[in-house]
């Protein structure tokens, strides 16, 4: 990642000895409307990506939103993981005013624009040498961790590429065994981050997280991970900790079935719950140029509750079937098939047919 274009906003002023700022009264979202009546009915059209995760609204400015529909857009982020805009008119200082309707926004911020901390940059271009192209989640290690993260990308390859793609983590819980989902449930795990790794006065957050979270706005069960910053659970010996941490994580970035991925264009923008999803870049387009802006709105202290629904719980879905013991429920069966599971049309001793 290499220097941003030279991009600055007004100092922010505190009289010496403020107290910091606080987190708000309530999360964002809380106040949200379930129906999303005010923010659904001034848009041009709602376009839900997947069953899992990820919708578009067309038709709207951000700027432009009134407190309501800024409730009801934070609510439907924590619904459905991400939510995507396009053509949006909006500048940093306006990006920055908007995140902060929602809340503190984190000053831990690497590569800030100049005048403040709370504003991020991200560029990708012919001299960047790597780009953080692992599934992750913002700030997670924090003991607060972040709860919405506001993306804007103001300029795209000429060609195409640098797609995005998030990973439902609701979904990621719901897709495990009843049996494995108990044996996870309370466990808890160590993260440490490492944002500044240059700056000598630098502390990396460090901390520890339940494995499975509940949400705080849906209520719903998440299964709570990140290869960029989780380093053990807490109990297990390393090598325990590394295997099961090893599957968990293969498991959310090969579940395509509840990903989304999301192509951008110019002045497109992406919000998405920090608590609920991963997400990963494709570097695909160098040398092209790609970069953009970020907030990031400070969250609350993570919590499991055990009486907590999954979200296929709590809006009533069905379990998809999955390749378990009782497809093939008896010796008998087992013995009728092949090695591909397909079952013998003819006499077992004899000739058959696939």
């Amino acid at each position: 990642m290499s220097a941003s274009p030279q991009v600055s906003l007004p100092p922010i002023s505190q009289p010496k000895g403020a107290a910091p700022a606080q987190k708000p009264a309530h999360l964002p979202g809380t106040k949200g409307d379930p129906q999303k009546k005010s923010l659904f009915s001034a848009a041009e059209e709602v376009i839900n990506y997947t069953p899992a995760i990820g919708t578009e609204i067309v038709g709207l400015q951000l700027k432009d939103l009134n407190e309501q529909q800024l409730e009801d857009l934070a609510l439907l982020i924590a619904e459905r993981g991400v939510v995507f805009f396009r053509d949006q008119d909006l500048t940093v200082q306006q990006q920055r005013e908007l995140g902060a309707k929602w809340g503190r926004l984190n000053n831990r911020t690497p590569h800030p624009v100049e005048g403040t901390r709370e504003v991020q940059t991200f560029r990708t271009d012919e001299n960047s040498k790597q780009a953080p192209d692992y599934w992750h989640q913002d700030h997670s290690a924090d003991e607060e961790p972040a709860t919405i993260t506001f993306l804007v990308v103001r300029e795209v390859p000429k060609d195409g590429g640098g797609d995005t793609l998030w990973s439902s983590l609701y979904s990621a819980y719901d897709k495990l065994s009843p049996a494995f989902r108990a044996k996870l449930e309370g466990l808890e795990t160590l993260q440490e981050g490492a944002y500044y790794p240059t700056d000598a006065s630098y502390v990396p957050a460090r901390g520890i997280q339940p494995l499975i979270r509940t949400h705080p706005v849906t209520g719903w069960k998440i299964l709570y991970v990140n290869q960029a910053w989780v380093k053990q659970i807490k109990g297990f010996t390393r090598a325990e900790s590394d295997l099961l941490l090893k599957y968990l994580n293969d498991h959310v970035a090969r579940g395509v079935e509840f990903q989304v991925r999301f192509k951008w264009t110019k002045n497109s923008v992406a919000l998405w719950d920090n608590r609920s999803t991963q997400h990963t870049a494709t570097w695909d387009f160098f040398p092209e140029t790609r970069w953009g802006t970020r907030v990031v709105v400070h969250g609350d202290k993570s919590f499991f509750d055990p009486a907590s629904k999954s979200r296929n719980e709590a809006l009533g879905i069905p379990d998809t079937p999955s390749w378990r013991a009782d497809v093939a429920n008896s010796l008998e069966d087992i013995a009728g098939r092949n090695s591909w599971g397909i079952k013998f049309t003819g006499d077992k001793k004899g000739p058959f047919k696939l």
